[in-house]
């Protein structure tokens, strides 16, 4: 299939014959749609710059002059930030599997949230234009070296939290048996209390 750059006359779709037309990415909007690896990859350049932000933030609020608050009030609005733009993301990804962005609600419930993050991370996107636009341009070199690495760690921390929830769940003195063999001081406070271990 060829793939073509929208030019300044050229309208973004499938033009037939094999040919398509990508609109260029903006990294901000909600409208446009997201592959997974870019997806992934997003979610690891913004997930280390918020990082970053919170640690600049502390560094300058160890200084004698600065209030406490700072620190407060800086990794309040860092993360508050973070979040929006992570539920972007999710929308865009949304979209590219042809879904609407309303979806990412599930993203709030408790215990669906880790099975939705599964979803969009493995569900493949439409290959050609959806009711969302076109499909994304080849991923760079970059995107798909630490989009490819960021997402093979997602999915594999995604089926272990999973795994552990259903062997709590179903087997949970599996459970405390394992924290049971961990050195002491290891494994904080559980809030079940201890009749687990």
């Amino acid at each position: 299939m060829e793939n073509l750059y929208k030019g300044p006359d050229i309208k973004p779709g499938y033009l037939g014959n094999g040919t398509i037309v990508y609109e260029p990415i903006s990294p901000l909007s909600l409208t446009q749609r997201l592959g997974r690896l870019r997806y992934a990859c997003y979610q690891f350049c913004s997930s280390l710059i918020g990082m970053l932000l919170i640690a600049l933030s502390w560094v300058v609020s160890a200084l004698p002059s600065v209030p406490d608050v700072v620190w407060i009030v800086a990794t309040g609005l860092v993360g508050l930030v973070l979040t929006l733009y992570l539920f972007g993301l999710m929308v865009r990804r949304l979209h590219d599997i042809d879904r609407s962005g309303w979806w990412v609600l599930v993203a709030l419930i408790p215990f669906l949230n880790v099975p939705f993050q599964l979803y969009l991370y493995l569900t493949d996107g439409s290959s050609m234009m959806n009711r969302y636009g076109t499909p994304n341009p080849p991923p760079s070199v970059l995107v798909k070296v630490f989009g490819g690495l960021f997402w093979l760690w997602n999915v594999l921390t995604l089926l272990a939290v999973t795994t552990l929830v259903i062997l709590q769940w179903l087997r949970p003195e599996w459970i405390a048996q394992g924290l049971s063999l961990l050195p002491p001081g290891a494994v904080p406070p559980l809030p079940f209390g201890k009749e687990y271990l």
